[in-house]
């Protein structure tokens, strides 16, 4: 299936890759006995770092111009006018100046050949004339550019031209080509690929054609991939892709260069170009009027190409230069119109790879494509890159790497890793529940070897560091005089805070940084950690009867073993405040965020066992806030409403069934009406003021309760409140004190029964709880009866509240991820336990 030609107008260069001769040179010996040495990544770093650093010493540079173009031409035959205007190096004279000209011109077809003949029987006719259009474009330069290599495969050709005066420093030439196409084998699609040798550089060019369908992207990257692998060249001969490192043996491989064949990545420059074939990532739609005013840079970054290059999922590692030209498909054929059926695309592009120690050796001095050519639904693409090519002093390289090797051998048997820390221990001091702390160590590597570190468990754990911290790095390799910044998170969370508030464990800790062949150091870290109600455990929490910061192991333990229990005192005194500022203010309760610094003097006063200030969080500055334009009444002229749930027995632990007859009943008049389509049960409504009254039977509007009967005029005035940034911090730190039980609330062990259920009825939510503990089933009554009063009064809808405390009080397993499904029948749920006995 596949046609190779490999041709040349230098009389020395043969027509078939096998054959085309090479260039004989010196080529450098390594010493047998240093390089099996050298045989593990720490080794490779350390020999190319010092190799880099003396490369003045055998090593001289000179810059070149490769130009690089690419097109596909749709089957197309050449145009009758000339392809001066992408061969941008001819000029429109007669004279032509060497020195002007590209070292290297290197063009890239697609799609040369569409023909089912040339498909089938490989008989493709067509290059010839592309060749003729080609040189005779060229005019007179053409003497001047020595024809090397030419390899085809189908629709794909490639063509390589050296200036006359560099044709004595190019050898190794080599060609190759591979199918991945139908069947990931044929011909239709695939890569054909020129290497060579320029001066003690080598370099490799690929011409690709990828999967075309613009959902295809995961095609496409594979079979970038698949290229990477199966395009090989001969191992005879080949320079070592790093001039830095004498040939002859590839640092680390364990075998010689002429044993194993060679992929493009054993070069030192990569230039992959060709029609890629990578669309925009979403459609969108009309982009006429965009590409009309030129603004086609600003769909850049919907290029498929650039972002999976960004993820690492294709062309890893590739360089492009910047593009500043319209998509370059898909046109009308014979016009610079493009064709309203596609989206269009950058599908014909060129990028550059190189390799580690050829760092900014390639440079884009243009990148284009030209507009004026309509022969293909494709415009050509032209890039002129200037690199540089090095040409090595054999002997003395291969002095220099000897005694890299000898050295590198001294410092393994005379030296250890030395390390230096800045510090030896880690001190947080203060540390709160859900509050990051950071802090940083400086590593140095203060020795003259490389040094390879980690953090090793200590024998009676088995993690590197307790769960509360930490590490990153966590381990990492050092060359001499290199320094790593060391950085220690602590964060104490629901599921690392029960011990650390029952004081059970301190935030104390010894680590072991550990030095490969090298030393063990010993790091402190320690933190004072702030007991709070933040984070501990409800088992604990009804137990208690003082503050918990003040609180000692043996006071835990004492309160544990009471045998008494009741609503948590932090619980009651949130639920409290809200029941007498917070449900005359509008439909606001549970809709905004509260303010942060607010937020952490409430959890200190509860931690603290002291009361709420009403004046103090009434009366929260607003630039504290962030919420300048809210208007708030003063405390003086605020109707205080007595909470309807404050004197709720908290002493008294109610039986299963005490508890689950107060589910049922309700101490305010039930609302009896017909279910509706739009019901919240059935459908998941949003806190908009429409949604507000989805809740509401259709006779009761904005001024009366959910039971039809008038609510007093003073209730009815502040429905329509703007919500106050501190009555918002109080429901926020609720909500987070539910969220931050270690155990939630509901037990994990129920969230199945649970989710069922609120698919089914409220009979069906009432008896999955029957199995609840007696300390959980009081605080879920008490909280319960304070949720049912916040909608009776027009606080926050029904929707809401069950909106926001299914996630509250229905907490997934770890290894769980919520379906949209099991989120409506969480809410369903909340939704029966917020309704009386009397309603449907």
């Amino acid at each position: 299936m596949e046609q190779i030609t490999n041709t040349s107008d230098a009389s020395q260069v043969a027509e078939d890759t096998a054959t085309i001769p090479i260039t004989t040179t010196a080529v450098d010996t390594v010493d047998t006995k240093a390089s099996p040495r050298v045989s593990n990544p720490t080794k490779e770093a350390w020999i190319l770092d010092s190799l880099k650093k003396r490369r003045e010493e055998f090593l001289s540079k000179q810059q070149i111009q490769a130009f690089v173009g690419t097109w596909n031409v749709n089957g197309k035959s050449p145009p009758k006018e000339s392809l001066r205007s992408w061969l941008g190096f001819v000029s429109n004279n007669d004279l032509v100046e060497l020195e002007k000209l590209p070292e290297l011109v290197v063009l890239g077809f697609q799609e040369l050949d569409v023909r089912a003949e040339a498909f089938v029987y490989n008989n493709s006719i067509k290059d010839m004339e592309w060749t003729e259009a080609v040189e005779s474009s060229m005019g007179p330069a053409r003497s001047s550019l020595i024809k090397m290599a030419t390899k085809q495969l189908i629709g794909m050709f490639i063509m390589v031209y050296v200036r006359a005066d560099m044709v004595a420093h190019v050898d190794n030439i080599q060609t190759s080509s591979v199918g991945c196409g139908i069947m990931g084998v044929m011909g239709n699609k695939g890569a054909v690929a020129v290497r060579m040798t320029i001066r003690d550089t080598p370099v490799c060019f690929v011409c690709s054609h990828l999967a075309h369908e613009a959902t295809q992207v995961d095609r496409r990257n594979a079979q970038f991939h698949d290229l990477c692998k199966r395009l090989t060249f001969s191992g005879s001969n080949i320079a070592y892709p790093d001039p830095l490192t004498p040939s002859g043996k590839i640092i680390g491989s364990g075998s010689a260069d002429g044993e194993r064949a060679h992929t493009v990545f054993d070069h030192s420059y990569i230039v992959w170009f060709g029609d890629l074939n990578y669309r925009l990532a979403i459609d969108t739609g009309d982009m006429s009027e965009i590409l009309a005013r030129g603004e086609h840079r600003s769909l850049l970054g919907l290029d498929q190409l650039q972002i999976v290059r960004m993820n690492k999922q294709a062309f890893d590692g590739f360089e492009e230069g910047e593009i500043d030209f319209a998509p370059t498909y898909k046109y009308i054929v014979g016009t610079s119109d493009y064709d309203s059926k596609r989206r269009p695309a950058w599908c014909d592009r060129v990028l550059w790879w190189t390799r580690p120690g050829c760092e900014d050796g390639i440079s884009c001095k243009e990148y284009t494509a030209i507009g004026d050519i309509c022969t293909s639904d494709h415009k050509p693409v032209r890039s002129q890159l200037l690199m540089d090519v090095w040409q090595a002093d054999v002997e003395r390289r291969h002095s220099v790497y000897l005694e890299v090797l000898r050295e590198l051998d001294r410092f393994e048997n005379e030296c250890i890793p030395t390390a230096r820390l800045n510090e030896t221990t880690v001190d947080f001091e203060q540390v709160y529940f859900g509050r990051m702390v950071r802090r940083q160590l400086q590593l140095d590597n203060v020795g003259q070897v490389p040094l390879e570190f980690s953090f090793m468990p200590t024998p009676n754990r088995q993690s590197v560091t307790p769960a509360w911290l930490k590490i990153s790095p966590s381990s990492g390799m050092l060359l001499p005089g290199q320094h790593a910044d060391l950085e220690f998170t602590v964060m104490v969370d629901e599921r690392t805070s029960e011990l650390l508030n029952t004081r059970v464990e301190e935030m104390y800790d010894i680590l072991v940084l550990h030095l490969k062949r090298g030393r063990d150091y010993f790091i402190q870290v320690q933190g004072a950690y702030q007991v709070s109600v933040f984070g501990m455990s409800l088992d604990v929490l009804v137990h208690c009867k003082s503050a918990v910061r003040s609180m000692t192991r043996a006071d835990f333990e004492r309160c544990l073993e009471s045998g008494q229990f009741s609503v948590p005192k932090c619980m009651w005194t949130l639920i409290d405040f809200l029941s007498q500022y917070g449900l005359d203010r509008g439909l606001s309760l549970f809709g905004y965020a509260g303010d942060r610094m607010l937020g952490r003097r409430i959890r200190e006063w509860l931690d603290l066992d002291e009361p709420l200030d009403p004046e103090a969080i009434l009366q929260w500055p607003e630039e504290t806030s962030g919420r300048t334009d809210i208007s708030r009444m003063s405390l003086a002229d605020q109707t205080l409403v007595p909470s309807m749930v404050s004197d709720f027995d908290m002493q008294h632990a109610p039986t299963t069934a005490e508890a689950l007859e107060r589910l049922s009943l309700s101490p305010w008049t039930p609302v009896s009406r017909t279910p509706r389509p739009d019901d919240p049960v059935q459908r998941q409504d949003s806190d908009s003021d429409v949604d507000e009254q989805i809740y509401r039977p259709a006779s009761v509007t904005m001024g009366t309760e959910l039971t039809g009967t008038p609510l007093p005029e003073s209730i009815a005035a502040r429905s329509t409140l703007p919500h106050d940034a501190g009555v918002d911090t109080v429901a926020s730190c609720l909500i987070e004190l539910l969220r931050s039980l270690p155990e939630p609330l509901i037990p994990e062990p129920l969230f199945g029964a649970c989710i069922e259920a609120g698919g089914i009825s409220r009979a069906a939510a009432l008896e999955a709880l029957e199995v609840l503990a007696p300390g959980n089933l009081n605080v879920l009554v008490y909280l319960l009866a304070f949720l049912r009063e916040v909608v009776e009064r027009g606080a926050a809808s029904a929707a809401r509240v069950a909106r926001v405390f299914s996630r509250a009080l229905l907490r997934p397993p770890a290894d769980h991820t919520l379906t949209d499904n099991e989120s409506a029948n969480a809410q369903s749920f909340i939704m029966f336990l917020l309704r009386s006995h009397g309603q449907i």
